[in-house]
């Protein structure tokens, strides 16, 4: 069994990291994608048991519960700070990668901006996650660099649009379609990330 962690966000949602399954009150699983989840803890999602960014438009104020680890046969081997995935050499060539920075230089919940051939990608820490998006939001095009990064979503400066980090998916409107989502590896210290988005 992998690793969960649960965390009770500030004013926010649940955090759950890992994979879990998550069914309604009659027993039917509730499929996601990815290997994060974050749950509803103020009751104003449209998209429940999910959270859409709700907490935050309607100034929900609730207490800061403890972060709960449950953990059974985690892997040694594994180095804390790599988010889980292989060293570069393991997964893809080196050319598939770029070097953005490394690891001790990326600060926490805070949105790093760098170009990949020219193009605008972000880079968010999260404890020992990393994520890597599309610096542009699909909405209109405006600098998502800018924007607000709250309960591992990054909103639009421009409209509000909202993006799970973790698998690009749109967690407020008036956005519909998906940010593109980059691997992130961890090799030697240095951070890298996938030339092309996740499924191309």
């Amino acid at each position: 069994m992998s690793e969960v962690r649960i965390t009770v966000r500030q004013n926010g949602p649940y955090h759950v990291q890992g994979r879990v399954i998550l069914v309604d009150h009659e027993g039917n699983q509730i499929p996601y994608e990815g290997e994060e989840i974050w749950l509803c803890r103020c009751g104003g999602s449209a998209k429940k048991p999910f959270c859409d960014g709700a907490h935050k438009r309607i100034g929900f104020q609730g207490d800061l519960g403890v972060a709960v680890r449950r953990a059974a046969d985690i892997a040694e081997e594994r180095e804390p700070a790599a988010s889980g995935a292989a060293p570069v050499q393991e997964q893809a060539s080196e050319s598939d990668f770029v070097p953005v920075k490394p690891l001790a230089e990326v600060p926490e919940a805070t949105v790093v901006r760098f170009e990949v051939d020219g193009a605008p990608r972000l880079l968010v820490r999260f404890g020992e996650r990393l994520y890597a998006v599309d610096g542009i939001c699909t909405h209109e095009e405006a600098e998502l660099a800018e924007g607000d990064l709250e309960d591992g979503m990054i909103y639009c400066p421009l409209h509000g649009s909202g993006f799970e980090l973790a698998t690009g998916r749109v967690t407020s409107l008036p956005a519909t379609k998906p940010l593109p989502v980059y691997e992130v590896v961890v090799r030697d210290g240095m951070v890298y990330v996938s030339r092309q988005p996740r499924g191309r």
